[in-house]
């Protein structure tokens, strides 16, 4: 669940700071209604009742709950893809492991990871979720991984033909795809940051391995 502090108080017309709050408390306030309740058992109205706000309130900033569970994905992956690592110009390689570091990090929350299930438990039911998921959580992950391959190949930092498509998928499943089972299951096998920069480093050498790319390189 999300930690959700007092409702923002309102004195007077609001100023774009007291705005923005707001919008961060209802987001967290929603986010963990949706985690609790799932999607379909979540009403615009809860939302309201749980933040201390009117429907109207609520309505004015988000025209639907499918609007309001969008916005909430976002918000939940804002802090993830707001900066880039400035060291990719220099080392592609190494910022490419950061970035594997850094996804594998998020994953392991637990509101992400509860926010996982229930699209598992809903997404059938309302597709254009998913993919509004995919589009902000997926996508840019998935760019991202590609676009530093290509600098390492441009780079020769590994061998030709593994700047693709492919070798992102293959790479994000190696990273992440063992972690996120587990977590689904209720389990938490690297449940400190240590643990998690070992098992990162661990798979790195094996993908770097893979690629023919020799220790040190």
């Amino acid at each position: 669940m999300p930690n959700v502090m007092a409702r923002p108080r309102r004195s007077g017309r609001p100023t774009p700071a007291d705005s923005a709050q707001l919008d961060r408390y209802l987001l967290e306030v929603a986010g963990g209604l949706f985690i609790a309740h799932g999607y379909a058992g979540t009403s615009m109205g809860q939302i309201a009742r749980a933040a201390g706000a009117s429907k109207q309130t609520l309505y004015h900033r988000y025209a639907s709950k499918e609007a309001l569970f969008k916005a909430v994905i976002t918000h939940l992956c804002a802090r993830l893809l707001e900066h880039d690592t400035q060291v990719s110009l220099r080392d592609p390689l190494q910022a490419l492991h950061a970035v594997c570091r850094m996804l594998l990090d998020f994953i392991m929350q637990e509101n992400v990871i509860a926010t996982y299930r229930m699209m598992i438990a809903d997404g059938y039911r309302y597709p254009a979720l998913i993919d509004h998921a995919m589009d902000e959580i997926a996508t840019p992950f998935h760019q991202r991984i590609i676009r530093l391959l290509r600098m390492a190949g441009a780079a020769g930092q590994i061998p030709p033909g593994h700047d693709n498509e492919k070798t992102a998928r293959l790479l994000t499943g190696l990273m992440t795809g063992w972690a996120i089972q587990q977590r689904l299951l209720g389990r938490n096998p690297l449940p400190d940051a240590a643990m998690r920069a070992a098992y990162v480093d661990e798979t790195w050498r094996f993908f770097l391995h893979g690629l023919g790319v020799r220790a040190g390189a």
